[in-house]
């Protein structure tokens, strides 16, 4: 057990002048392990605003055992208590009150620390106490997480304990948004953390992250109307000198309920929704009308946010909140400033001022967050236009360390090119292209938002189209899949699981290299899109190419294929919106009798190789799509192919006949795809077959493609 050294209040006050402020009541444990929290609590004197660090500013400094310094501030707290009547969450105040310093230290050994308190009476600093100094032991593990890190321009990195030596790890964030918990029938009636209780039960083992908002009024915020909670006949808002404590401590327990269950976070601290009228949805609480920069500051437009002095200056001391409290957790995977900020004025960003505005304010938040953030997270925010020839798309990323944008489709088209997976695939080329030292996200992704679009949420029960886009989108060098919006579908659904396999293949992944690049075996001809074999392939290639990392499925299995063998087709293309369709289709019932067949009876699947020399061999793994599991296969080995005078080099292999039987005519899984893993086999590099033999001559399936896109 840890025990805690506990000071008392009236010394503390004898030492130091009635002047000074006051550090009293300090608790802190003697021990703690490494990548582990540990937390200081204390008193000080009465504040009318004690989030204001220009009234009271409240710090220590950690000095690690090689002698390195974190500064970390302090926050004020006021302890909640939760518990569940009927499905509602009800919170209840506790008398833990004062302030706290939560810090996670890196190294084992001996640590020490001073606290400082500054106002305008003057400076308060403590190091010991009747000669004990301040400090602890930090004890080393088999195992812990560390932080999540950027590793190179593409990907991530996490530091962690692996029994008991210290490495890093590759971090593929995998897993949906969960933005916001529910109510039970008004924002009064809140479900609270027993949603996300829920929810990340259901994500323990099958996902690894979550994207939260920390700006939904109704829901989880820190600051504005807090609607459980009433002034007289008046909600109670939050702002500047008073944040929501009840809403504070229900990101407490979700970010340490999610690391009990590896679950990494991307808390989002402002929307375009609390800044245009009527929300993000009609009728949201979270709105202009209610935003307190508006009904409190004053402020006249939502445009002044980014240039108002003392918006920024409450900005600023917002996040500094959020980073004292929560910036010890490790599996905070990144801060995000804002969820689509170029919706901000209903999307009207003709005014390049304001563009410049935005920009600037980034800028200046990032500069400000990485100065008191000690634990280095990466930072981000996130649009819905993404385009190289707009200034905002261009230059909004440049301060950040993870380029984010969101994309919705309508996934009913019959005609789509080659389905949402090569939209997304689009999306992280042009990212790339335009911030090629940077990883890309894509934070939002999913049906679009229109009336039509939304009921097709239930026209894919199985998540064929989900499972498709998280595969391919692995691939196209994101440092993660797609992370899905339409979190109550996966929880209808019971697809919680949907992301398994991809966490599961991970796993079997090194680090890999900034030097990826993302490829496909796609070819346009015309209006029309060639699948060679009708086997589409997502694929990343170092820049040696002697690693491959992809995904193979059979075209019969994209969502669109498979509506296109059931349902009607309605004008331009498109499926009938008022929902017409076959309700015994496989796409809704997995029903054997319309399971399709393979798309042809060719099972090969060849890919360019440019850098190896013909001769060198390659070693094949194969893992089904379905379960992430590896696979057998008739032959793991394939090796480099000359193709004759001006033609490519090629490697050509076959899909394991245990998810693509071509010869009886037959897919043997619900998905009919699986992922790969190709290395140069060093024994036997260039060493055989020196000219090697040309690939069979392939069938192509054409799929029609809409002029349109």
């Amino acid at each position: 057990m840890k025990k805690a050294i506990i000071i008392p209040f009236l010394t503390l006050f004898c030492t130091f002048g009635f002047a000074q402020p006051k550090i009293s009541e300090l608790s802190f444990p003697n021990t703690v392990n490494v990548f582990d929290l540990y937390e200081l609590s204390f008193q000080t004197g009465g504040y009318d605003n004690p989030y204001d660090p220009d009234i009271i500013d409240v710090f220590a400094e950690f000095e690690s055992p090689d002698g390195k310094t974190f500064k970390v501030n302090a926050f004020y707290y006021e302890g909640y208590q939760f518990t569940k009547q009927n499905d509602v969450e009800k919170s209840t105040t506790s008398r833990d009150q004062g302030w706290h310093i939560r810090f996670t230290p890196d190294q084992t050994g001996n640590w020490s620390f001073k606290l400082h308190a500054i106002d305008r009476n003057g400076k308060t600093s403590l190091d010991t106490f009747n000669s004990k100094h301040f400090g602890f032991q930090c004890l080393a593990v088999d195992s812990a997480q560390g932080f999540i890190t950027v590793a190179n321009t593409r990907f991530l990195k996490r530091n962690i304990v692996e029994n008991g030596s210290r490495t890093e790890h590759s971090f593929f964030p995998c897993g949906p948004n969960v933005a916001w918990y529910g109510n039970s029938g008004s924002a009064s009636n809140p479900r609270g953390i027993y949603d996300y209780e829920k929810y990340i039960n259901a994500l323990d083992g099958n996902a690894n992250f979550i994207r939260v908002w920390l700006n939904r009024y109704q829901y989880l915020s820190l600051y504005g109307p807090e609607y459980t909670q009433k002034n007289g006949n008046k909600t109670k808002v939050y702002f500047d000198s008073t944040l929501n404590q009840k809403d504070a401590a229900e990101f407490d327990f979700i970010v340490e309920y999610a690391a009990q269950h590896s679950i990494s976070l991307m808390p989002c601290i402002f929307t375009f929704g609390d800044f245009v009228e009527n929300g993000t949805f009609k009728g949201d609480a979270s709105c202009w009308q209610n935003n307190p920069f508006h009904t409190i500051l004053g402020l006249k437009s939502p445009t002044d946010f980014f240039t108002n002095a003392e918006a920024k200056r409450l900005s600023k001391n917002l996040i500094r909140y959020i980073v004292a409290r929560w910036g010890y957790a490790t599996n905070i995977m990144c801060w995000e400033f804002w969820n689509e900020v170029d919706n901000i004025d209903n999307g009207n960003l003709s005014n390049t001022q304001f563009q410049h505005d935005i920009v600037s304010w980034h800028k200046e938040m990032a500069d400000y967050t990485r100065s008191i953030d000690p634990f280095g997270h990466p930072l981000t925010t996130s649009t819905v236009s993404f385009k190289e020839s707009d200034y905002l798309s261009t230059n909004l990323f440049k301060p950040l360390e993870i380029v984010q944008c969101h994309t919705y489709g309508n996934i009913q088209k019959a005609k789509s090119k080659e389905q949402r997976a090569h939209q997304l695939l689009d999306k992280s080329l042009m990212a790339h292209k335009m911030y090629h030292d940077k990883p890309f996200f894509v934070g939002e992704f999913g049906f679009g938002q229109s009336s039509n679009d939304m009921k097709y949420k239930d026209k894919d029960p199985h998540g064929f189209d989900l499972h498709n886009c998280l595969w391919a989108s692995l691939f196209s060098t994101t440092m993660g899949p797609a992370s899905f919006w339409f979190w109550n579908y996966l929880n209808t659904h019971k697809l919680w699981n949907i992301y398994k396999p991809a966490i599961t293949f991970v796993e079997q992944l090194p680090k890999p290299s900034e030097s990826f690049t993302a490829h496909h075996t796609a070819t346009i001809n015309g209006n029309s899109t060639v699948f060679p074999n009708g086997i589409q392939t997502y694929y990343m290639m170092n820049k040696t190419e002697d690693t491959l990392y992809g995904w193979c499925q059979d075209t019969a299995y994209s969502y669109q294929a498979l509506r296109r063998l059931t349902d009607k087709v309605g004008e331009n293309g498109h499926f009938d919106n008022n929902g017409v369709f076959d309700p015994n289709g496989y796409v809704y019932t997995l029903n054997s009798a319309k399971k399709p067949r393979p798309s042809s009876r060719n099972n090969e699947i060849t890919l360019i190789i440019r850098k190896q020399r013909v001769g060198t061999q390659y070693s094949i793994r194969w893992f089904d799509g379905e379960t992430g599991q590896e696979i057998s296969s008739k032959k793991n080995t394939v090796v480099v192919q000359n193709n004759g005078l001006f033609q490519p080099k090629t490697i050509t292999f076959e899909f394991p006949t245990s998810i693509r039987d071509v010869e009886n005519q037959a897919v043997n899984t619900k998905f009919g795809d699986a992922a790969f893993i190709i290395t140069v086999d060093n024994g036997t590099k260039n060493e055989s077959n020196a000219e090697g033999t040309a690939p069979k001559k392939v069938k192509k399936i054409r799929v029609k493609r809409n002029s349109n896109q």
